[in-house]
C-alpha cells in the first residue's frame, strides 16, 4: 500500500515493467482530508511530528488503521516502508513486522536547525527532531527489526533504543542499469542529481552555485554546472538564469546527464542515509567530488575512490583539478566503479535484507 503519492509519480510507479512481478496486489490509500481549525490546535498543542494524522485527522487515521489492520491480519510478514506509515500499524498485531526507515530523521531534523539561520526555523526544526525522536524510540517495542542505510543513522537510532534490533543494510545500486560508458574525459561540465524538493538537495544546489562553481569559473571559463532532478523550488529554478547553470526540472532518464559529465558533485551541508547518486555515478565511472557529509556511509577512500572538501574554496580546487587533469579522473573512476561492484551491488544488499527478514520471523513465531 502506498499513501501520499503525486499523480505523477503513481503514473510513474505503475508504468514500471517489473510491478507485476515483485507484487500480487497493490493498493493506493487516499491523502487526508483538509483539517479543521480546531483539529490542527489540536496537532500542536500534542506537539505532534508535522507527518502525523492522529490529532489533525482523527477520522482518516482511523480508517487507515481498521483497513491496514485488516490486510496485515492474513499476512505472514509486514515490511513497512519509512517511517510515517508506522502509525497505521497495530502495535497489537502478533505478525512479525520489520520497519525500514532508511534514515534517521530525527538526526536529520537536527543537522537542519543547527545549520538554520533564522532563529524562527531553526526552533521548529528542533522541535521536530524532538517530537520525531520520540517517535522513532517507541519503534523497538512494536516491530522485530529496524533498518537503516547507513552506519551513521545506526548509531543514531542505538542512542534512542539501546535494547531494539537496528541493522544497517546499505543502499545498493544497479550497476547494469547504470551501467559503464564512455569515460567523459575533456568534458567541464559538472553534474548534480537529485529530487529538488528535498531540502538538502535544494540547499547544495544553492550551495554549490553561489559558493563553488563562480570559484571554478574562474578557473576554467567554459564549465558549466548542471542541476539534473524533479521538481525544483523557485530559488533552485532561478539559478538556470545564470551564465553556465543549468536547471533541468524532472528528467524521463537521469543516465545521459550523468554519462555527459566530466566529474559528479554531491555537494550537501545536511543530510542522512547513503546518497545514491554517488553511488550511480560510480557505477558509471564518474569521478566524484563531494563533502564529508555526502560521504556518510559510504566506504570511499578519499583522494584514492573520490575526492573530499568542505569548504568552497578546496570544493571549487577538487573540481577544476579532475576537470583539467586526465589521469586523476581515470584513477578517480576506476577506483569507484570497482568499489561499487564489489561492496554495493544490488545482489550483496539483497542477500543481506533475506537474512535480516528471516530472522525477524523465526525469531517470533518461535
Amino acid at each position: 500500500m502506498a499513501r501520499g503519492e503525486s499523480e505523477e509519480r503513481w503514473r510513474w510507479f505503475l508504468a514500471d515493467p517489473e510491478l507485476t512481478e515483485v507484487f500480487a496486489k497493490i493498493t493506493r490509500l487516499p491523502d487526508p482530508p483538509p483539517a479543521t481549525w480546531r483539529s490542527q490546535q489540536h496537532h500542536r498543542l500534542r506537539l505532534a511530528c508535522h507527518f502525523s494524522t492522529l490529532y489533525r485527522n482523527p477520522e482518516y487515521h482511523r480508517r487507515l488503521r481498521d483497513a491496514l489492520s485488516e490486510e496485515t491480519r492474513r499476512a505472514d510478514f509486514v515490511y513497512v516502508d519509512g517511517l510515517m506509515m508506522t502509525q497505521y500499524l497495530d502495535e497489537r498485531s502478533a505478525v512479525p513486522m520489520a520497519v525500514d526507515l532508511h534514515d534517521c530523521l530525527s538526526r536529520l531534523y537536527a543537522q537542519g536547525a543547527r545549520s538554520e539561520r533564522r532563529w524562527r526555523a531553526k526552533l521548529a526544526l528542533s522541535l521536530e527532531s524532538q517530537q520525531i525522536a520520540r517517535w522513532e524510540r517507541s519503534l523497538a517495542e512494536r516491530f522485530g527489526v529496524i533498518v537503516t542505510n547507513s552506519t551513521v543513522d545506526e548509531t543514531a537510532l542505538r542512542r534512542l533504543a539501546p535494547k531494539g534490533r537496528i541493522v544497517t543494510i546499505p543502499n545498493g545500486v544497479d550497476c547494469e542499469y547504470f551501467a559503464l560508458g564512455q569515460n567523459g574525459h575533456g568534458s567541464h561540465r559538472i553534474v548534480f542529481t537529485g529530487v529538488m524538493n528535498y531540502g538538502p538537495n535544494a540547499d547544495a544546489a544553492q550551495y554549490c552555485a553561489n559558493e563553488i562553481f563562480p570559484r571554478v569559473q574562474a578557473k576554467i571559463p567554459d564549465a558549466e554546472f548542471w542541476v539534473v532532478g524533479a521538481d525544483p523550488s523557485a530559488e533552485v529554478w532561478s539559478l538556470g538564469e545564470r551564465n553556465g547553470i543549468h536547471v533541468t526540472g524532472r528528467v524521463d532518464d537521469v543516465r545521459p546527464y550523468i554519462q555527459s559529465a566530466g566529474v559528479c558533485v554531491c555537494p550537501m551541508r545536511y543530510g542522512a542515509g547513503i546518497k545514491n547518486k554517488i553511488l550511480a555515478a560510480m557505477a558509471m565511472g564518474k569521478p566524484v567530488v563531494s563533502t564529508s557529509v555526502g560521504l556518510q556511509g559510504i566506504e570511499a577512500r578519499p583522494g584514492s575512490d573520490v575526492l573530499q572538501a568542505d569548504s568552497p574554496q578546496k570544493f571549487a580546487d577538487e573540481l577544476a583539478s579532475v576537470l583539467t587533469t586526465d589521469d586523476l579522473a581515470r584513477r578517480l573512476s576506476e577506483n569507484g566503479y570497482r568499489l561499487v561492484r564489489e561492496r554495493y551491488s544490488w545482489t550483496a544488499m539483497a542477500e543481506s535484507f533475506d537474512r535480516a527478514i528471516s530472522a525477524v520471523s523465526t525469531a517470533q513465531r518461535s
